[in-house]
């Protein structure tokens, strides 16, 4: 899926300290207690509809929200910057058909998010253990009127639902930009594993001198194998938003994917086109057939990683993540399909 996504503050953790070679992969979360649960802002908006004192609980809403609360109104929805503007359109808004519908699909679809904040809990608990020093986010639910799908700062993550609301939603079809191949991303299955792979990025920012192909092919393959190491329970194919079928095919065409990038010398190619058709969201990935799914790249990256890590079972996934040398990682994953 194409992301809006808001990157508002970036901090790189270069402070992190390598522990102990032992038990590298496996998360002990003995002790690793803490549960995470998910500050519904979209819950607490939309009671303002009823308010009798809109202004007076709107400013509790921002002292509730006191980071999130101005992004959403000024830069999200563009209500207004301040509580005066904004209740200048707030009554108009509320009153506005497509909005109500979209606002109640939104909250019925999502009224118990449970099972979410179970995943979520899981997958935060074992980043505390690997990555000690990063901190867990808070994590916000909101709805954005199909603006921003994902808005990370630093300490939250904000999810918008209305990107979340299952592919065969109604509305999705009135919204040219929302193509089929977008949409099997955009289920209630794939918002846990997005408040997880967007924390990595922001924490773990892309970053290359040369920016070749190979590059960000292993960056995007490392935040792959993180979020699933985090989410061990899910399928590596959900987590990249392929169905069985695109998953099994990447599968059995991984050695001719491989080949064309060495025949064609894509992989230490600095192209920007070139690295759109491979990474970015398509109908199918454009240097390949076009039976494969898009994203192919974000695939062999994976796999890269996979092998890297499997070859290397003294790296731990702190190391891995601060390797930025692409080709070492290459060069030692014995990578053969």
């Amino acid at each position: 899926m194409k992301k809006s996504y808001i990157l508002l503050i970036i901090t790189t953790l270069l402070f992190f300290s390598c522990g102990s070679k032992q038990e590298k992969r496996k998360a002990d979360l003995s002790g690793i207690n803490f549960d995470v649960k998910i500050e519904r802002f979209d819950k607490d908006f939309w009671a303002l509809k009823n308010s009798k004192n809109q202004k007076a609980d709107l400013e509790k809403l921002f002292e509730k929200y006191p980071e999130f609360a101005p992004l959403y109104f000024k830069y999200i929805i563009d209500l207004g910057k301040n509580i005066d503007e904004i209740m200048e359109i707030l009554p108009k808004f509320f009153a506005n058909p497509a909005v109500i519908n979209l606002y109640s699909d939104a909250l019925k679809k999502y009224d118990d998010v449970s099972k979410i904040e179970k995943a979520i809990t899981m997958a935060f608990r074992r980043m505390h253990y690997f990555f000690p020093t990063m901190p867990v986010p808070k994590c916000i639910m909101e709805v954005s009127g199909f603006n921003f799908n994902v808005v990370v700062r630093e300490d939250f993550v904000a999810v918008s639902t209305d990107y979340y609301l299952g592919a065969n939603y109604h509305l999705y079809d009135s919204i040219p930009e929302f193509y089929l191949y977008l949409r099997q991303g955009m289920n209630p299955e794939n918002v846990a594993s997005t408040y997880v792979s967007e924390w990595l990025i922001s924490k773990f920012p892309y970053f290359s001198e040369q920016d070749r192909l190979l590059d960000e092919m292993i960056y995007q393959g490392k935040i792959l194998y993180i979020t699933s190491l985090l989410m061990e329970d899910e399928k590596i194919e959900n987590l990249i938003n392929y169905t069985p079928e695109q998953w099994k095919w990447c599968k059995a065409y991984e050695k001719d994917m491989w080949q064309e990038l060495i025949e064609k010398k894509y992989l230490f190619s600095n192209d920007f086109n070139l690295r759109r058709k491979m990474l970015e969201d398509a109908p199918f990935t454009q240097p390949f057939t076009q039976e494969s799914p898009g994203r192919a790249g974000i695939f062999v990256g994976y796999r890269i990683v996979e092998s890297y890590m499997n070859k290397n079972e003294n790296i731990s996934p702190l190391e891995l993540m601060q390797n930025s040398d692409a080709q070492n990682i290459l060069e030692k994953s014995g990578y053969r399909p």
